[in-house]
């Protein structure tokens, strides 16, 4: 599905990618009031919100949706990447953009349990102890409630939304995130030692939610995450591809033609005193090049450094803070239908992990979570299972890009499967129609203990120069559909998105009075003033 070699081919060497191209970028072929870089969720979410200034959405992938995307064989839809999300709050901005765009008609609620494999054989309910003796069976009891209560925020317990967007929230946030996931667990213990099956189970959560151990991962992000899962998860068919596909549908609708663009690399984005140049190559391999007003940068923070020119060193060094880990997806095509198929299966391997290698252990686990098509499609003669394996160490990246990488995974897959997962689900391996490998060492933003404490993310995620602002789900490192999406939101909403577009004379005294008069009214309220061919600034200096 991935193939990351014509991006690596423009931003690993610009310079020499641009000589191809005759040696300088071209000048703006045409002027528009906001273009949109990157058409993931948080690109397709924040250009619908602005659907009224026409923005132009640049995807540098032959398909919209970033890691929202889903497939679909013999009528049944299953995912590729991302694959759940959680119940919005009520009469929060993002129900009301879920109701309009139709996706309350088409999830479903998760069932209640939470199934594991472990060695060898299925556990309906893991948080009932089911695993463990009679007698060390409360401590799983205990730590179910406390997720449960802090979910619901219930007894005193406070839930730490993230994105946080009121300083008593951003404070709550900022206690937790200064310790890591593991010891706020274990401090919930009070003392008890924390039983091998449930280490392992955090352990595996965070690999493949995270990318990272569960020590590495701050408290704020482990809690927003593995609290939810006691809450109320909704899934819908092809995963978050139904959000994506719906934002992108309605944007064709009511976009000019061309104002959505796939496979259009951008290669640089420059601030010219009256808004940015971005350049980029589009789906022909021709260099083309907009004049914007605004700039959402759409996507991960790596490839921002690359792509704008003239970053502050604060952001560059906030950006260098960010690790990045990845996972990998396999589509498993199924010929029979299983006889039940819950969502989704965490497969806890012996029930222990040992932890001083995590190298070697992820590698001896494989994957560590599948996600079942049948569950969203009952009736279907056949099934699809996803296959999540996360690589939650650093390095693993760039060996994917390696000749035989593929051929090698696709056989340790095929090995796990055949081995691993159809005894569990009394299939043969005559029963596999085929497996895909769909998801190619998608990025993951390290969710590392004291990111959102130490004000990295507050660099991170600071507009530049006025008119860019960043919309992506690593401005908190936390990957999930709700931080992309509230970014979104939070750009729209507490910056409403006013262009005043003036053109006055700048010697003319009055007029540069009207000018401050916009300053004065606009502030808070407006992203971008542009005043004819002046930044604000020039009219501050005035």
């Amino acid at each position: 599905g991935d193939d990351p070699r014509h991006a690596h081919r423009i931003l690993w060497d610009k310079p020499a990618w641009l000589a191809s191209h005759g040696g300088r970028y071209p000048l703006p072929e045409k002027r528009v009031p906001l273009l949109v870089v990157g058409g993931g969720l948080g690109g397709l979410t924040a250009a619908y919100l602005l659907r009224k200034h026409q923005p132009v959405v640049l995807e540098q992938a032959a398909r919209f949706g970033g890691n929202a995307r889903g497939e679909s064989w013999r009528g049944m839809d299953y995912a590729i990447g991302a694959a759940y999300f959680t119940a919005p709050d009520e009469g929060s901005p993002l129900a009301a953009l879920y109701a309009e765009l139709g996706v309350d008609r088409l999830w479903r609620r998760k069932t209640e349990g939470h199934p594991v494999a472990l060695d060898g054989r299925l556990v309906e309910d893991f948080w009932q102890g089911e695993t463990a003796p009679a007698a060390q069976r409360r401590q799983f009891r205990d730590l179910a409630g406390y997720f449960r209560r802090l979910y619901n925020e219930e007894g005193g317990l406070r839930y730490p939304q993230i994105p946080a967007d009121t300083s008593r929230q951003r404070a709550h946030v900022n206690a937790l995130d200064r310790a890591s996931f593991r010891r706020h667990v274990e401090s919930v213990l009070r003392g008890r030692r924390l039983h091998p099956h449930i280490a392992t189970a955090f352990e595996h959560y965070c690999w493949s939610s995270f990318g990272a151990s569960f020590s590495e991962v701050g408290a704020a992000a482990g809690l927003n995450f593995f609290a939810a899962e006691f809450g109320e998860i909704l899934v819908t068919p092809g995963g978050n591809a139904a959000i994506a596909e719906r934002l992108h549908e309605r944007l064709g609708r009511q976009l000019p033609e061309g104002h959505l663009q796939a496979g259009a690399l951008v290669a640089n984005v420059r601030a010219v005193p009256d808004g940015f140049e971005v350049a980029y190559e589009d789906a022909a391999g021709s260099l083309r090049c907009l004049h914007a007003r605004a700039v959402v940068m759409a996507c991960p923070k790596f490839v921002a450094a690359r792509l704008v020119e003239d970053l502050e060193p604060e952001r560059i060094d906030a950006i260098r803070r960010l690790r990045y880990r990845s996972y990998l997806v396999a589509n498993v095509l199924l010929e029979r239908r299983l006889a039940q198929a819950p969502y989704d299966l965490y497969l806890l391997g012996s029930g222990e992990t040992d932890r001083r290698d995590i190298r070697a252990a992820a590698t001896r686990q494989g994957a560590t979570d599948v996600v079942f098509g049948q569950f969203l499609h009952p009736d279907a003669a056949s099934s699809v299972l996803t296959l999540y394996r996360p690589l939650p160490f650093d390095g693993a990246r760039p060996e994917l890009l390696a000749e035989a990488a593929y051929a090698n995974v696709l056989r340790e897959f095929e090995a796990q499967v055949v081995g691993g997962i159809l005894p569990l689900l009394n299939l043969r391996r005559e029963d596999i129609a085929g497996i895909r490998l769909a998801r190619w060492g998608h990025a993951l933003p390290v969710a590392e203990t004291g990111l959102i404490a130490g004000g990295t993310v507050d660099r991170l995620r600071k507009p530049f120069r006025g008119g860019m602002f960043f919309v992506q789900q690593d401005n908190w490192a936390l990957p999930a559909i709700e931080t992309a999406t509230a970014e979104a939101e939070i750009v729209v909403a507490g910056l409403t998105f006013t262009i005043y577009d003036v053109h006055p004379d700048s010697s003319d005294p009055a007029m540069l009075a009207f000018a401050r008069t916009l300053l004065e009214r606009a502030e808070g309220k407006a992203n971008l003033i542009a005043l004819g061919d002046y930044n604000l600034r020039d009219y501050e200096e005035a």
